[in-house]
C-alpha cells in the first residue's frame, strides 16, 4: 500500500467516526425531545430596574369639610353627598353596614351604604318582623323578607338611590337606606350641620336630600378647612 492510499484511508476513517458521533448526538437529542444540541445562551442582567409601584396615599391626608344644609319639613334627617367631578370610580367598602330592628324601630333611621357594599338587616327583637325595601322614586321593591328572632339578612344594592324600609307586620316602623356611588356621604344633624373628614381636594357636586326636597350645588374643595353653606335649589 502506497503512502497516498494510507492517508486516504485515514481520512475516510476519521470522517466515519465524525458522522457516527453526530448521529449518536442527534439520536440522544431526539430521545429527550429537546432538538439538536445548541450552545447555551448567555443570560444578561437587565440594565433597567422594574418600575416602582406607587405607594397609596396614607389615610388622614385629606381635608376637613363642614357646613350646613336645609332641614326637612317632615322631620326626616338630611343627607349630603359629595360627587366628584368628573365621576371617579372606586371600590366599595368590604365591611358591612347594618340596620337593626330593636324596640319596635329600625335603627338607625337613616343608613348610608355604597353600591356593592354588604348591608345587613338584623332582628334583635324577641318578636318576628319582616323587612320590605323599595326605591322611593321607582316604587320598585328591592326585596321583601321575614327576619326571625336573632336573624340577619344580607343584601347588596346595585343601584344608587333612596330606599324606604318598612315592616308590614308593624306599620309604624320605618327607616331609609341611602345608597350612593360616591365616596363621601353624611347624615346631617337635626340642625342641618354636617362634617366630612379626609376629603380629597377637587371639584364636586354636593347633593342635598332633605325629605322630599333635593338640590345640587357645584362646589370646590381647596386646601385648608372648607366650610359650606348649602341653601335651597
Amino acid at each position: 500500500m502506497s503512502c497516498g492510499q494510507s492517508a486516504l484511508r485515514a481520512r475516510r476513517k476519521t470522517g466515519r467516526l465524525h458522522r457516527a458521533a453526530c448521529f449518536v448526538a442527534t439520536v440522544a437529542c431526539a430521545s429527550c425531545g429537546s432538538g439538536p444540541p445548541v450552545m447555551p445562551a448567555v443570560m444578561e442582567t437587565p440594565t433597567t430596574a422594574p418600575a416602582a409601584t406607587a405607594a397609596p396615599e396614607p389615610a388622614g391626608t385629606g381635608l376637613q369639610v363642614t357646613g350646613t344644609a336645609p332641614t326637612s319639613l317632615d322631620g326626616s334627617l338630611t343627607v349630603v353627598v359629595l360627587e366628584p367631578v368628573p365621576a371617579t370610580p372606586f371600590e366599595p367598602p368590604e365591611d358591612p353596614v347594618q340596620m337593626d330592628q330593636l324596640g319596635m324601630e329600625f335603627l338607625p333611621p337613616v343608613l348610608l351604604a355604597n353600591v356593592g357594599q354588604p348591608v345587613h338587616f338584623h332582628n334583635s327583637e324577641d318578636v318576628l318582623h319582616n323587612v320590605r325595601v323599595y326605591n322611593i322614586d321607582t316604587q320598585e321593591t328591592a326585596f321583601n323578607i321575614s327576619t326571625p328572632i336573632g336573624g340577619t339578612y344580607e343584601h347588596y344594592f346595585d343601584t344608587a338611590g333612596t330606599y324606604r324600609v318598612a315592616c308590614d307586620i308593624h306599620p309604624a316602623m320605618g327607616a331609609s337606606v341611602v345608597v350612593t356611588s360616591a365616596p363621601y356621604a353624611a347624615v346631617a344633624s337635626r340642625d342641618g350641620s354636617f362634617a366630612f373628614d379626609d376629603v380629597a381636594a377637587g371639584s364636586y357636586t354636593a347633593v342635598v336630600q332633605a325629605g322630599a326636597e333635593r338640590s345640587r350645588h357645584a362646589i370646590t374643595i381647596a386646601p385648608g378647612a372648607t366650610a359650606l353653606t348649602l341653601g335651597g335649589t
